[in-house]
């Protein structure tokens, strides 16, 4: 009778620590008014899914990427990939895709005219590299921490754009780099049109960014071990039955403009849902 009931067990649920920018309870509070879309979707993930028990540790992106290394059972959320990272982590399938990186200004900033100018000769997309070497008083603020995407990574190591950076170590919680800006120690910042929730965007203008990408993902990524692998498994389990479902696209849609929506839902389905028609 035992062997027998044990056929039927139920495996128990795989803890999962997630170094995080979240709080330990997170999960168990009310979504806040304007809880951004990586948390949103991590919701419905975690709603949807019963192999994983998730536990979380507020520590800055140094420190969870630390953990993670060394941490059979712990994971980070909402990385892009490089290939240094893909290197010391497993990564699941992509569970956000998010409009690209914009330079943001404060929306009384005297820079504003001298960029419309440039615009025109640019296309209506901002060269950054060619503002950095041509504005030497032009100071963009960046997380150290953070990947910009492949070229603007590369950029940002050359030495002949290093005195326009200014680079803010990561800290413990998301949008850090608003109050950079809003207390004018930098011109600008580079940040994601979804973090605007976190913050007044009627006091910020936005400009696309020729060398950033036009949509980015962001993944899991968990300890290179048995463990890890396991938790991707069934984190990807999990993505690849809601990225289809309206609830998970409707997340995504409330962070993108209505006259940008139709070119972001052809680049969704190609890139989540691996539609290429």
């Amino acid at each position: 009778m035992l062997s027998f009931l044990s056929f039927f067990a139920v495996a128990e649920p795989l803890d999962v620590k997630f170094q995080s920018k979240m709080s330990p309870d997170w999960l168990t509070q009310e979504p806040a008014a304007n809880e951004s879309l990586e948390l949103s979707l991590m919701r419905l993930i975690f709603a949807h899914n019963s192999g994983l028990r998730p536990g979380f540790a507020l520590v800055n992106h140094t420190k969870a990427s630390e953990l993670t290394r060394t941490s059979p059972n712990s994971c980070m959320a909402s990385i892009l990939k490089n290939p240094q990272r893909e290197a010391e982590f497993l990564f699941s399938k992509p569970f956000s895709a998010i409009e690209g990186l914009k330079l943001y200004l404060a929306a009384e900033s005297m820079l504003h005219q001298r960029l419309q100018t440039k615009l025109k000769q640019w296309g209506g997309k901002v060269r950054l590299r060619e503002l950095l070497l041509t504005e030497p008083d032009f100071i963009i603020g960046l997380d150290r921490d953070r990947s910009y995407g492949s070229d603007l990574d590369l950029l940002f190591k050359e030495n002949a754009v290093s005195r326009n950076l200014y680079f803010k170590q990561s800290g413990a919680q998301i949008a850090q780099l608003w109050p950079m800006l809003q207390q004018h120690r930098v011109s600008a910042v580079l940040e994601y049109p979804f973090m605007l929730a976190t913050t007044d965007a009627s006091k910020l203008e936005g400009y696309n960014v020729a060398e950033a990408e036009s949509l980015q993902l962001a993944y899991f990524s968990c300890n290179k071990s048995e463990t890890g692998q396991a938790i991707i498994d069934q984190l990807n389990q999990s993505i690849e039955s809601m990225a289809g479902t309206q609830a998970y696209l409707d997340l995504h849609l409330k962070t993108v403009p209505a006259e940008r929506q139709q070119d972001f839902l052809q680049n969704y389905n190609m890139l989540m849902l691996g539609d290429s028609d």
